[in-house]
């Protein structure tokens, strides 16, 4: 059941990977969409999704988040490629543990969201590919040439 959507993420870390790899550090500070956040930035928050949503569907409050996203900002492509892996690791290595009457309990975030945690595990590989999409687009506007397979 979760190695499906292990499969999924799997597919967008590699190609978020891929894309960091034709990048470069003056690359992280274009900002392509007047108003939106740098490159950098969507780099920085796309690769900690995968340890930051599980922390909320685990009951983090929104001041715990606060001080989770403060101290883990990655700065650098290969900072960032680094905490890609570790936290889709942290991710794997979580929901792991789960058995199905584990993965069937609901829990709920601070905004009031309640899932199952098999529906939060949808909800972040869907978040990754929400902002991985913002990110190919943002990056097609500045005219590069991304050779980056998106899907299976």
């Amino acid at each position: 059941m979760i190695q499906s959507a292990f499969k999924h993420i799997d597919v967008a870390v590699t190609s978020l990977i891929d894309i960091c790899d034709q990048l470069s550090e003056q690359d992280l500070k274009l900002t392509p969409i007047e108003g939106k956040r740098p490159v950098g930035e969507l780099l920085s928050h796309l690769s900690v999704i995968c340890r930051a949503d599980v922390y909320i569907s685990e009951g983090a409050s929104e001041e715990d988040m606060a001080a989770f996203y403060e101290e883990n900002k990655p700065h650098t492509l290969c900072q960032i490629k680094q905490a890609l892996v570790d936290n889709q690791m942290y991710l794997y290595q979580r929901y792991r543990q789960f058995n199905t009457e584990e993965l069937l309990q609901v829990t709920d975030s601070y905004w009031g969201a309640s899932y199952s945690r098999l529906e939060w595990l949808l909800e972040i590989m869907g978040h990754v590919y929400h902002h991985r999409g913002q990110l190919y687009t943002m990056l097609n506007m500045t005219e590069k040439d991304l050779k980056v397979k998106l899907f299976e």
